[in-house]
């Protein structure tokens, strides 16, 4: 990559860093790249001001120059009233912004977990089935697509959405699949209603069940899944997973102990 006129020395060196980074791990090898995205850890390295769109801007164009396509989560978990795919903002994070205001963005309509995609698979997230983790959702459209999870900043272990896939791919009794009366516009047009979400049971005395991922990802770096650079204790970690390899491990390890998602040992029985 050449010098970037008005680009701050912080900055060019962020770039370099993770795209350095993301060349080790093999990003190069996926035609999908799912992305999560954390900079504090990299923003105390860098010494300097960091110029938040163009530091986007660098890890995201060569992907998209050599024919990749980047998906990033959009979530604005809205339960009720209107979400519009064009102009509903999510507050996820730097990345998370900066995709939906790139000109050749497409959003998927799920009002509570929207995804944004650019390159040239980027209509994949476009026209979901309704429901966020099942049939034809976005996890559900990535098998086979040769796509990877790529954590920049976020440690493995702090989770991974597609857990929730797996949950309502096994029947996990903890969850219920909830419809919400949301109405999704594009813009002035009505796409329609009653989007739904595998979401945690609140019937049940004592229990939260709040997410944990800590075994899950202990099992994919036992099974060598897990390429890595960088220090996840400093959010530097740059992880990558194969997605389809990623998805049949967690849902063996659901298969096997269906409260491993969890932090406690609640079973339906």
């Amino acid at each position: 990559m050449g010098e970037s006129s008005g680009r701050s020395a912080a900055t060019d060196f962020l770039v370099s860093e993770i795209i350095s980074g993301l060349d080790t791990v093999g990003v190069r090898d996926a035609d999908v790249v799912y992305l999560y995205s954390d900079f504090r850890g990299f923003g105390i390295r860098s010494g300097g001001t960091i110029d938040r769109a163009a530091l986007c801007d660098g890890i995201a164009r060569p992907m998209l120059e050599r024919g990749q396509t980047l998906v990033i989560a959009t979530f604005t978990y809205t339960s009720e009233g209107d979400f519009d795919v064009l102009s509903t903002p999510t507050n996820l994070g730097v990345m998370n912004k900066w995709i939906l205001k790139q000109p050749e963005v497409h959003r998927s309509e799920h009002p509570l977990f929207s995804y944004a995609s650019l390159g040239p698979r980027a209509s994949l997230v476009k026209q979901v089935g309704k429901s966020a983790f099942g049939h034809d959702s976005v996890f559900h459209r990535l098998l086979g697509t040769r796509a990877a999870f790529v954590h920049v900043g976020r440690p493995v272990w702090m989770g991974n959405t597609s857990l929730h896939f797996v949950e309502q791919l096994g029947g996990a009794t903890y969850r219920v699949n909830k419809a919400f009366r949301t109405r999704v516009f594009e813009g002035t047009r009505f796409v329609g209603s009653d989007y739904s979400a595998f979401v945690r049971r609140l019937d049940v005395p004592g229990e939260t069940f709040a997410f944990s991922f800590q075994r899950g990802a202990e099992a994919l770096r036992r099974r060598g899944l897990i390429r890595e650079v960088g220090s996840e204790a400093n959010l530097t970690n740059i992880s990558l997973m194969r997605y389809d390899d990623t998805i049949d491990v967690l849902h063996k390890l659901f298969s096997d102990d269906p409260s491993v998602f969890i932090a406690s040992s609640f079973i339906q029985y």
